[in-house]
């Protein structure tokens, strides 16, 4: 009887469950911040899920890390555009893929289950190539070419 309270007064204070279409959520923050879902801009504050079809924009001075269900890390630095295409996960079988676009900025990617299971279901793409996954981690930059 203790266990099952205690258990449910720690999971009161739990981060909120991400829920099945959730590709991941939002983990540090430092405005200005946003996230264009269906082509509406949402206001990002820590804890706020993302999904497959966000668009992240990253203002000026801002920077923003993301925590993927299958433990991806991303980071993104100041006036930084990135596209999640497509996100799926299995935690039971780990078996999914990421196709995630940077179209401006910078982008720190640490691999996740799916990455280190089957680098191939894994895709970043710049607007100038597209980057094989071989490794657990890196860097990539792209300049404002305006």
């Amino acid at each position: 009887m203790r266990f099952a309270f205690l258990l449910a007064l720690l999971s009161a204070f739990a981060l909120p469950a991400l829920a099945l279409d959730d590709a991941g959520i939002v983990k540090t923050l430092q405005a200005p911040v946003q996230i264009i879902r269906s082509g509406n801009p949402l206001l990002v504050a820590v804890g706020d899920p993302v999904q497959a079809g966000d668009r992240v924009v990253v203002g000026r001075g801002g920077s923003v890390g993301i925590s993927m269900r299958d433990e991806t890390l991303i980071s993104l630095g100041p006036n930084s555009v990135f596209d999640i295409r497509a996100f799926a996960y299995n935690p039971t079988t780990r078996e999914g893929e990421v196709d995630t676009s940077i179209v401006r900025g910078s982008l720190r990617y640490v691999t996740g289950l799916i990455g280190k299971l089957n680098p191939r279901a894994v895709k970043v793409s710049t607007p100038t190539a597209t980057i094989g996954i071989r490794g657990t981690e890196f860097i990539v930059e792209v300049p404002d070419e305006n």
